[in-house]
Formats: structure tokens, sequence, C-alpha cells
């Protein structure tokens, strides 16, 4: 992949901001040491302003300037892929060419989806990834045309495509980071920070009158489902937010091209 002037020098502005972005407080994770950053929502939107190519290469950049500063952890090191895999979602859902369009993004997301079912949480809490389900059926359901809405004059259209490729986004980026999770438990996630969790849900099950997951870490994603649900919808407004001032703004500058 040849990149031009113009292309390395976006790269480098993007990354720089993931630096500064990623000193914002986190949301902490269970037993990883680790923190759910802020610059979440950048990754979207370089994989919609600079492809899914260029704007996965600059997400890996960027959040491995953001892992290295100040500190590292092992764990942090594992989660890099899952900003790539969300620019990667939203730039092929922006584009409309050969190897960059809605069908790339569908390929990521039926894998993702795959995996998920296949682990012990995903095999009890067939309902845990609907929000996920409704970003694959919007990409499926609109395919090619989000690209158009993007490249619409109408507002509404264009935060629609918006919309479309934030969400298809972020969540691929949760489920990328839900698999590398459970993948990591015993290893780099601490089984004791797991089995503490689990200790202090027992209230909140025996008032909930839901079915206890007979699997440790399936009663832990079902029990922050609903955290998870207000994080990745807040993420998408921000993001869409952020994404349709920098579309109209880049395009009008001739920076980007979103063919």
């Amino acid at each position: 992949m040849k990149l031009s002037s113009r292309q390395v020098a976006m790269i480098a502005i993007f990354a720089a901001l993931y630096a500064v972005i990623s000193r914002l407080p986190g949301i902490p994770t269970i037993g990883g040491g680790g923190r759910i950053e802020p610059v979440v929502i950048l990754d979207p939107i370089v994989g919609i302003l600079l492809g899914p190519w260029v704007g996965g290469l600059t997400s890996l950049l960027g959040n491995s300037v953001a892992w290295i500063i100040p500190s590292v952890s092992f764990y942090g090191l594992l989660n890099l892929p899952t900003g790539p895999v969300a620019a990667i979602v939203s730039g092929c859902l922006a584009r409309n060419t050969k190897y960059s369009n809605w069908k790339v993004a569908a390929i990521v997301y039926a894998l993702l989806m795959g995996v998920w079912y296949l682990t012990p949480p995903g095999l009890e809490l067939y309902y845990y990834p609907f929000l996920h389900w409704i970003a694959f059926a919007l990409i499926l359901v609109f395919r090619e045309r989000t690209h158009l809405f993007l490249n619409a004059e109408a507002k509404v259209k264009k935060v629609l495509g918006a919309t479309i490729c934030s969400f298809g986004a972020i969540m691929a980026n949760h489920m990328m980071g839900n698999l590398i999770f459970i993948g990591s438990v015993g290893w780099f996630v601490s089984l004791k920070a797991i089995k503490d969790t689990i200790k202090s849900l027992g209230f909140f099950w025996l008032k909930s009158g839901l079915p206890h997951p007979e699997d440790p870490l399936a009663a832990i994603f079902a029990a922050v489902l609903p955290i998870t649900i207000a994080e990745r919808l807040l993420f998408t407004v921000f993001t869409v937010y952020l994404a349709y001032g920098l579309v109209i703004a880049l395009r009008k500058s001739g920076l980007i091209d979103m063919g």
C-alpha cells in the first residue's frame, strides 16, 4: 500500500490526536488492569475519513502511541486490534470500491459473531449481542446505500450514513474486545477479580429475578449488559456528531476522497 504525502500527514495528525485524547479518564475493565479509552470514538472516524486500510493503520499507530504513554500493560497490548477492526468496518461502509465495501464489513461481523457463539458465555447468553445484531442487520439492509448516504447533500441522509458507519464500528470494536477478554481470562485477566465480581453480583441476581448463568464469565457479561448498552449508545452519539462535522469540513477542503 503506497501512501501519499497527504495520507502520511493525516495519519500523523490523527496519531497525535489519539495520544491527546487517551489522557482523558477511561472506563475500568474487570480484572484486566486496563481501561476502555475515550479514543474508541476516533476509530470509526478515521475509518470513515481515511478509508478502511489507511484508517486501520492510523488506528493501530494511534492506539499504540496511546498504549505506550504513560504506562503499558500486556492486556492493553492484546486489545490493540480492537481499534483497527472498528476502523475497517466503518471505512468499508463509507466506501464502495472493489476491496472496500459493505461486503467486507459484513464478513468481519459474521466472523466476530460466529466466534462469540463458540465461547462459553456465547453458548449461554444468546441474547447478549442484540446490539451487535442490530448493527449487522443495518449493514445487510442498507448495503452500498450507506456510502451513498454519506455522500448525499441532504443532512438527514448524511447523518443516517454516519450513524450506520459509527454504530457498526463501535459494536465491532466491542465484540472484538469481548473475545479478547474471554481468551485472556486466567492468563492476563485475574481469575480472583472475576470471582470477586461474581460474589458482589450475587445480591443483584436475587433482586433481578433473572436466571443465573452457570458460566462465571457469562454471569459478568449479563450483569454489565445495561451498562454496555448505555456506554455503546453514548459512544455512537459522540462519534456521529464528530464524524458529521469532520466529513463536511474535510470534503470541502479537498483533504479526503470518499470514493
